[in-house]
């Protein structure tokens, strides 16, 4: 199955979000826009998985969450990847400090390592995923996107779980699947290494 780790959003971040965006297709260009309902912010994508393996993420994924406090996020901004020039894909971004999601997504990073799941190369740096791009835009198309979400806020997003999805590519679309939570339940923080210590 097709895989990630990733946090849903709470209904007000989401219809702030979704309404945004909405404004911002008046902009035109061949951007597949996400579904509200598939809004979210990815901290592993874990691919193409077989089933057996699931247990031993599920497994390496509660040892992570028991060792993490819950936090919180802002979302605010904009974005695009690799850039505004030719951008692929674009985002929400969240405002600093990103110590605790960082931290987290590197514990989940060396866990899956040590369960068999390859690292990704690219560095992480938190979003939420709202359209990518489809063919050539406009010039300057991916400025004014920034531009238009420059300095809105989406309102703040709880973070006291993570989930993992499994993704399916249906006639309208990706569908997310939860396949299990994973509940943030310690004070404090530790690194999975501890974890790994007799």
């Amino acid at each position: 199955m097709r895989a990630f780790l990733g946090v849903g959003l709470p209904a007000g971040v989401r219809e702030a979000v979704a309404s945004e965006i909405a404004q911002v297709r008046g902009l035109h260009a061949p951007v597949a826009w996400m579904a509200p309902e598939n809004l979210h912010i990815t901290l592993n994508f874990l691919g193409e998985i077989s089933p057996e393996r699931v247990p031993l993420i599920e497994r390496s994924m509660r040892v992570v969450a028991s060792g993490f406090a819950p936090f919180s996020l802002t979302a605010e901004g904009g974005g695009a990847f690799p850039g505004t020039r030719n951008p692929r894909v674009l985002w929400v971004g969240f405002l600093e400090p990103l110590e605790l999601v960082r931290q987290l997504q590197q514990n989940m990073v060396d866990a899956l390592s040590g369960a068999g799941i390859p690292r990704e190369d690219r560095p992480f740096h938190p979003h939420i995923t709202v359209g990518r791009t489809r063919g050539a835009l406009p010039p300057a198309w991916g400025e004014r996107f920034v531009q238009a979400l420059s300095g809105k806020g989406f309102g703040v997003l709880p973070v006291s779980s993570f989930t993992l999805y499994e993704s399916r590519l249906g006639p309208g679309g990706a569908v997310y699947t939860p396949v299990c939570d994973f509940r943030l339940d310690r004070p404090g923080r530790r690194d999975i290494r501890e974890e790994k210590e007799p």
